[in-house]
């Protein structure tokens, strides 16, 4: 199976495991990306007490699990984060008619919109290059980690082609004027200029690359699950409808967010000075990477 899926606590952990096409986009990936990060979303949210769902063998929110993780964490074996599309599938595209290429477009553009659509925080841990619809990958995710060993590049002007349905998600990181610029040129862009771009959000080194991604989710742990899903929700419709129209949608999410089951357990635990019915003071730890051959 080109994806794993490995439970850390309350967190998923998808493995983008295929090193020997270095992690590119297949249509059995892009399919079975699709298909995790839309059905997360309509799994039951964790309630405020954990010991309500924790069962003997951990939190039930793994593959078809019950439960919608409180976060994910997308990550890749091999020394490449993902070479964007497979070499193989994009010449039988080249020899395609339009609606065929229109069609396996709009596949991978539902896949990266199911990434950042995604009701859970999404990090990133990008440990090498990413090209391509590998850029597209990282842009949909919420929160990306990178280490110096990390390049990006959008290559597809090289090839006659353009970064269609990776676009938008470019642009809303990176913002219109570098996205030409590097739409453009395909210059590789180094893990420092990715930093200064907001393409990613922390960088580590190859050696503390697992502590800065551990750092990251241990935060997302001290938030409500359900606090996190309304934030994306909160971000995505502010954005949309401007300052001008946003204050009845931002108005209700807040009263809907007090009335929610989490903030009733929250807010009083609070104001007596107690945690979070969630809380965990057991730091979370990412677990090695699982690959093919490891099963």
């Amino acid at each position: 199976m080109p994806i794993r899926q490995d439970v850390a606590g309350k967190v998923l952990v998808v493995t983008i495991d295929n090193p020997r096409v270095k992690n590119a986009f297949d249509k059995a990936t892009v399919a079975e990306l699709r298909d995790l990060f839309e059905t997360v979303g309509y799994r039951d949210l964790l309630p405020p007490d954990p010991n309500a769902v924790k069962g003997p063998d951990g939190w039930d929110v793994g593959p078809r699990g019950r439960y919608r993780p409180h976060a994910i964490v997308l990550r890749a074996s091999g020394d490449v984060f993902c070479a964007g599309a497979h070499l193989g599938e994009m010449k039988e595209l080249g020899e395609a008619n339009y609606q065929e290429n229109m069609t396996a477009a709009l596949d991978m553009g539902a896949m990266f919109r199911a990434v950042r659509n995604c009701s859970a925080p999404v990090v990133a841990c990008v440990q090498g290059p990413a090209y391509g619809g590998g850029v597209g990958l990282v842009a949909a995710c919420d929160i990306v980690v990178a280490d110096l060993k990390a390049r990006f590049a959008f290559s597809e002007v090289k090839l006659g082609l353009v970064p269609g349905v990776i676009s938008p998600l470019v642009i809303d990181r990176i913002g219109q004027a570098a996205a030409r610029t590097h739409f453009l040129t395909a210059d590789v862009i180094g893990p420092r200029e990715a930093l200064r771009l907001g393409l990613i959000d922390r960088l580590a080194t190859e050696e503390s690359l697992e502590l800065a991604v551990e750092k990251v989710v241990n935060s997302l742990l001290r938030a409500g699950a359900d606090a996190l899903g309304l934030c994306k929700a909160l971000l995505e419709g502010a954005e949309s409808l401007g300052f001008a129209r946003s204050g009845e949608l931002t108005a209700r999410m807040i009263a809907e967010a007090r009335t929610k089951p989490e903030a009733q357990a929250a807010l009083p635990a609070f104001f007596a000075k107690q945690p979070v019915p969630w809380q965990d003071d057991t730091p979370w730890k990412l677990p090695p990477v699982s690959t093919g051959e490891d099963a």
